[in-house]
C-alpha cells in the first residue's frame, strides 16, 4: 500500500478488550438517528397548519422518510466495504442534519417531502453501516453483547425520544424542536469521527479471492434475512397500533398512556440486553431466535385478544416486547460472521428488509384492524412470529448441513 492509502482494519484478536467509547457513541448517535423517524409525531397537527395542508399530507412524510431509509441502507452499507465505514457514517450524520435544519425552514409541503426524502438518505446511511463497523472492531465471540447495546440506542429513542422532542417543542414550537435536533447531528456527526477508526476493511489473504455479495448470498443468509423481516414487522405492528388499542379499548388518559407506553418500551430494552447476553453464550444464535419468536407468537394472541384490564394488558405488553427483541442481536450477530469486505453489504441489507417490514406492518395492519378489529393484529403476528421461527431453523440447518462449525465460541 501507498503511504497515503488509507490504513486496513484487521479482524480483532479473540479476547480483545471491548470498545466502550465507541460502542457508547454510537449508541447515542443510533439514539438520535432512530428518533428522528418519530421526532415530527406530536406535531403533526402543527405542521399541517404551518404548511397549509391535511393531516393525512403531513402524516405521509413520515413514510417518504421510511422509503428512502430503506432504499439508501443497502447501498450505504456496500459503500462502506469499499471507503471505510468512518466517513459513510458521518456523511450519513451530516445529511441528517442538514434535512432537519432544511425542515424547520421549510415554508412549503413540498420543500418539506424533499427534506425528508433527504432525512431519509442520512438515516439508511448510517444504519446500514453503524453495524458493520461495531462488527468490524468486536470479537465474533462478544458481538452480540456490542451489538446489543448498539440496539439498544433504538430501544431508548422509544421511551425517551418523542417526550424529549415533545418537550423541545412546548418552548418553541415544532420548528424550534426540529432545529434543536439538527444540531444536536452536527454535534454528532464530531463524535463518530472522532470515536470511529479509520482505514477500510483489510484485504483477503494472498491466494484467496476476495468475497461478493452474490456468493454469501445462500440459503442461511437469506433465511436470516426474512426472518429480520418478519421480527420487525412483530416489532412495527405494536410500535405503530398498541396506542391506538389501549385508548380504545380501555379510554386512558394520555397521561396514563405515556406512561403505559414507556413500561412497554423498557421491555424491549430488556429483551436487548437479554439477547446480546445469550448470543455470546449459545453457539447456534439462530435457534436464540427460533425460541424469541415463538414466544412472541404465543404472547401476541392474548396481547391482542384478551382485556382484562390496563394493567394486565401492559404486563403482556412488557412481555411481549422483550420476548420480540431478545431474538435480534443473535441474528444480527450472526449475519456479521460474512467476510469484512461484504459485510457493510449483507447488514446494509438487511436495513433494507426491516423497512420492508415497518412498511408491510404499517399498511397491512391498518388494513386489518379497519376491517376485522384489534384482535386480527394478534393473529398477523402471531403468524410472522412463526414463520420467523421457521426460517431460523432453516438457517440453522443450513450451517449445520455446510458441515462449519462457525466463527464464535459460546462464552463459558
Amino acid at each position: 500500500m501507498s503511504g497515503s492509502a488509507a490504513p486496513e482494519v484487521r479482524p480483532p484478536p479473540a479476547g480483545a478488550a471491548m470498545p466502550w467509547g465507541m460502542l457508547a457513541t454510537l449508541s447515542a448517535v443510533v439514539f438520535l438517528v432512530t428518533g428522528s423517524a418519530i421526532a415530527l409525531s406530536p406535531f403533526l397537527l402543527d405542521i399541517a397548519h404551518d404548511l397549509g395542508t391535511t393531516l393525512a399530507a403531513v402524516a405521509n412524510l413520515l413514510g417518504v422518510m421510511s422509503v428512502s431509509w430503506g432504499v439508501v441502507s443497502v447501498s450505504a452499507g456496500a459503500l462502506s466495504d469499499r471507503l471505510g465505514r468512518r466517513p459513510v457514517l458521518v456523511l450519513a450524520v451530516l445529511a441528517l442534519g442538514a434535512a432537519r435544519l432544511g425542515l424547520a425552514f421549510a415554508q412549503s409541503y413540498v420543500a418539506a417531502v424533499a427534506w425528508q426524502l433527504l432525512a431519509g438518505v442520512g438515516g439508511g446511511g448510517f444504519m446500514g453501516t453503524v453495524f458493520a463497523a461495531v462488527s468490524d472492531r468486536v470479537p465474533p465471540a462478544q458481538r452480540g453483547r456490542a451489538l446489543g447495546w448498539v440496539i439498544t440506542g433504538q430501544s431508548l429513542s422509544l421511551v425517551l425520544g418523542v417526550p424529549l422532542v415533545t418537550l423541545l417543542g412546548a418552548f418553541g414550537g415544532w420548528r424550534v424542536a426540529v432545529a434543536a435536533h439538527a444540531l444536536t447531528a452536527l454535534v454528532a456527526a464530531a463524535a463518530v469521527w472522532l470515536s470511529v477508526p479509520g482505514g477500510t476493511v483489510a484485504a483477503p489473504p494472498a491466494g484467496h479471492a476476495r468475497a461478493r455479495l452474490r456468493g454469501v448470498m445462500s440459503v442461511r443468509t437469506v433465511a436470516l434475512l426474512l426472518a429480520n423481516t418478519t421480527e420487525r414487522t412483530c416489532f412495527a405492528t405494536m410500535a405503530v397500533y398498541l396506542a391506538s388499542f389501549l385508548l380504545t379499548t380501555y379510554g386512558i388518559s394520555m397521561q396514563a398512556l405515556a406512561l403505559a407506553l414507556a413500561l412497554v418500551a423498557l421491555g424491549n430494552l430488556a429483551g436487548n440486553m437479554l439477547g446480546g447476553w445469550l448470543a455470546d453464550r449459545v453457539a447456534a444464535r439462530p435457534l436464540i431466535f427460533a425460541g424469541a419468536s415463538v414466544a412472541t407468537a404465543a404472547l401476541a394472541l392474548p396481547l391482542m385478544l384478551w382485556h382484562p384490564d390496563v394493567a394486565w394488558s401492559v404486563v403482556l405488553g412488557f412481555a411481549y416486547s422483550l420476548a420480540n427483541a431478545a431474538g435480534r442481536p443473535a441474528v444480527m450477530a450472526t449475519l456479521s460472521e460474512v467476510p469484512g469486505e461484504v459485510r457493510g453489504a449483507i447488514l446494509g441489507l438487511n436495513i433494507t428488509m426491516s423497512s420492508v417490514g415497518w412498511l408491510g406492518a404499517s399498511g397491512l395492519g391498518g388494513w386489518l384492524v379497519a376491517r376485522h378489529g384489534f384482535g386480527s393484529l394478534g393473529l398477523l403476528t402471531a403468524s410472522f412470529a412463526l414463520v420467523g421461527a421457521g426460517l431460523a431453523v432453516v438457517a440453522w440447518r443450513a450451517r449445520r448441513e455446510s458441515g462449519v462449525t462457525g466463527t464464535h465460541h459460546a462464552r463459558r
